[in-house]
């Protein structure tokens, strides 16, 4: 009664639904492992906050192993769940919430040895797109490698020095000849120095289609895409279909599903499915409704039958609202199916701006992970990661006068199978251009209470460009007072010609007198 109570006030608040992704999969590596933490790298971890879920991947499922107790831009450190025994070669994933569709148009320099975030490439893609004359050619692309390196010098330290290379490539060919014809490529491979037993397991395809528009208003594409207006879908490897009339789009979307485990082609995956989408926009206002139903299989059963909603809107002054919802329709019981109404995962945020230099925001998070029949025979394996992840965040930016900004947040946690009750809050102070060194400084402080651990931390951050902002440099030092941790980091990114950048980054750690280190090189050239 309780989930149809929610289900019913959602669509009551959001008319009738949407499409696009309510969470996403961030991908990071273990860098460093020490007696009491460890330690996750990312691209970033925008959306990550202390006291969420960190999972590994066993037997092709979900499996909770850490809790967040203290993270930075790139990277977590946390406590391990139970006896869950991790090491440097783990991939760690976390999962957050998308709240908006206007995400920055290129993923953040590659600081992990995995590719993070492909729902947000395909948004960037769409919007860029929506910028691009139709049937006008145009070609670009972005090449990078990236040298990652940990070290320790604690001898008894389950990490060893390693060192990884990471090859990206996005090609991007829109109306190839002044045709309808367009092509896309992003793709990934990561192998570890002086390892004769990788193989090619570690390339991974995230986009490669071939999309071909008839006219404005309708294209087709096969090949492996993620469809913005069903981005919760993920990728799917196949034919997608799209028809505007006016306000409306409709679509249908038939292939398979990149296996769980490796992301690879999987034929035994096959899923197909129909999306329609509203979009309502005047000179100062937006909105956008959207619908879609999905059916997934494994060896051609039902693995899952689910619907996914969602609304977005800029309606009222100063006001965004977004909200999403899934419903799964499908389920097995004492061996039959039946049809069941079950709400998976419930998000909402709203965003107030009474004044200009004021914002205001308010988040409310219940997703809950799904359940595949077929690909977990067995209910039991999945009890653990059946989480309703329920919880409450407040945040605010104020910037009371010129060059000086105040903001945080708070968040509260409620218990679920795989964490404890927690409670956190964070601020900081920036001042954008001190006197006499032109530079920026800003303050944090962060404190965190849980059911094992409680206490603060704070850090400054002291960074300044050169060279006509075609050199910055970022010096950040951090007092984790709940480890005694003293951690710096310093970092450079330096632009050395209109499509050349070369970043670097290093982060060390030092603790009960052992010290840790982690180096980040980046090289990325466009064309």
């Amino acid at each position: 009664m309780i989930n149809r109570f929610f289900i019913l006030l959602f669509l009551c608040v959001s008319l009738t639904a949407f499409g696009q992704s309510n969470t996403d999969e961030l991908i990071g590596s273990v860098s460093f492992i020490s007696s009491q933490n460890t330690y996750v790298k990312f691209v970033n971890t925008s959306g990550i906050q202390i006291g969420d879920t960190l999972f590994i991947t066993k037997n092709n499922r979900l499996e909770p192993a850490l809790v967040v107790t203290g993270l930075s831009t790139i990277s977590c450190i946390g406590t391990a769940i139970g006896s869950t025994k991790l090491s440097i070669t783990n991939t760690v994933i976390a999962r957050v919430a998308v709240k908006k569709t206007d995400v920055p148009l290129e993923i953040a320099a590659e600081k992990s040895v995995e590719p993070v975030a492909v729902n947000d490439l395909a948004l960037a893609k769409k919007k860029a797109a929506d910028t691009t004359t139709v049937n006008k050619a145009h070609f670009d692309g972005r090449f990078s490698v990236s040298s990652y390196s940990n070290f320790s010098s604690d001898p008894l330290s389950k990490s060893t020095p390693n060192f990884r290379l990471k090859y990206n490539l996005a090609l991007n060919a829109e109306h190839i000849g002044n045709s309808g014809l367009s092509f896309e490529n992003y793709m990934s491979y990561t192998h570890t120095l002086n390892n004769p037993l990788e193989k090619f397991r570690d390339l991974k395809v995230y986009n490669l289609n071939l999309r071909y528009d008839f006219n404005k208003t309708a294209s087709l594409s096969l090949g492996r895409k993620i469809n913005v207006n069903t981005a919760n879908v993920g990728a799917v490897d196949g034919l997608q279909f799209e028809k505007t009339f006016k306000d409306i789009t409709v679509g249908a979307l038939a292939g398979t599903r990149p296996n769980d485990s490796t992301y690879g082609f999987d034929a035994h995956l096959l899923q197909y499915g129909a999306f329609i989408s509203h979009n309502y926009t005047n000179e100062f206002r937006s909105a956008q409704t959207s619908l879609a139903f999905f059916n997934q299989t494994n060896n051609m059963k039902t693995d899952r039958r689910y619907m996914y909603l969602q609304h977005s809107n800029t309606l009222l002054k100063n006001v965004d609202f977004f909200g999403s919802a899934e419903i799964d329709l499908y389920a097995i019981e004492n061996n039959k199916a039946i049809t069941d109404f079950s709400l998976t995962g419930l998000y909402l945020s709203l965003g107030y701006r009474p004044v200009n230099n004021l914002s205001l925001a308010l988040t409310y998070d219940a997703r809950r992970n799904v359940y595949y029949y077929e690909t977990y025979k067995n209910k039991i394996d999945s009890t653990l990661e059946k989480e309703m992840r329920q919880g409450l965040r407040f945040r605010f930016n104020y910037r009371p006068f010129k060059y000086f900004t105040w903001g945080g947040n708070a968040g509260y946690r409620l218990q679920t199978p795989t964490s404890h009750e927690s409670m956190n809050a964070i601020t900081y102070l920036t001042y954008s251009k001190l006197p006499f060194i032109d530079a920026s400084l800003t303050l944090t402080g962060t404190a965190l209470k849980t059911a094992n651990l409680s206490g603060f931390l704070y850090g400054a951050t002291l960074s300044k460009d050169f060279i006509d902002g075609n050199l910055v440099a970022e010096v950040e030092y951090r007092k984790d007072m709940i480890y005694n941790q003293d951690i710096t980091d310093v970092s450079l990114s330096w632009r050395l010609s209109k499509s050349l950048m070369l970043s670097t980054d290093f982060e060390g750690t030092l603790e009960q007198g052992n010290a840790s280190g982690r180096v980040f090189i980046n090289l990325s050239k466009r064309f």
